[in-house]
């Protein structure tokens, strides 16, 4: 009995190690959704130069699949008497739909929520007018 109860234990230690905290403006690493649904998920962020790896997936346009992104952070030594956030920047190439988005933006803590705020250029190679080739807006990232 002993055995099993500790056996138990054991994997319910392990199980629940499996699953990572909750990201937040110092760990970025994890699963983040904007207003619109979107997940910004980051799989990686090297510690030594600050690149962030992951995965994108938007639910309109797009299918809902999944894209890779790469992107930066980077977070100066905390200054007195100044605001001090988190910058972070990614990419998305979104394949056969001719398009790239960049997002740039910072991640602070608004109402005890970690929050990524960002603006974002869309660039798409075919549109309807010259003009209309680049689009801009802004979203608002939060832990999923």
């Amino acid at each position: 009995m002993k055995r099993t109860l500790a056996l138990v234990v054991g994997l319910g230690l392990c199980a629940s190690s499996a699953y990572a905290a909750s990201p937040d403006c110092e760990q970025l690493k994890g699963e983040w959704v904007n207003e619109l649904g979107s997940t910004l998920t980051i799989n990686k962020v090297d510690s030594s130069n600050g690149g962030i790896a992951g995965t994108y997936q938007s639910p309109s346009g797009t299918q809902g699949k999944k894209h890779a992104l790469v992107g930066w952070t980077n977070t100066a030594k905390s200054q007195p008497n100044k605001s001090n956030v988190a910058v972070v920047s990614f990419s998305v190439n979104w394949g056969k739909f001719g398009s790239v988005t960049s997002w740039s933006g910072t991640c602070s803590v608004k109402s005890g929520v970690p929050t990524i705020k960002t603006v974002w250029n869309l660039v798409r190679s075919n549109s309807d007018f010259e003009w209309d080739h680049i689009l801009t807006n802004s979203d608002t990232f939060t832990p999923k």
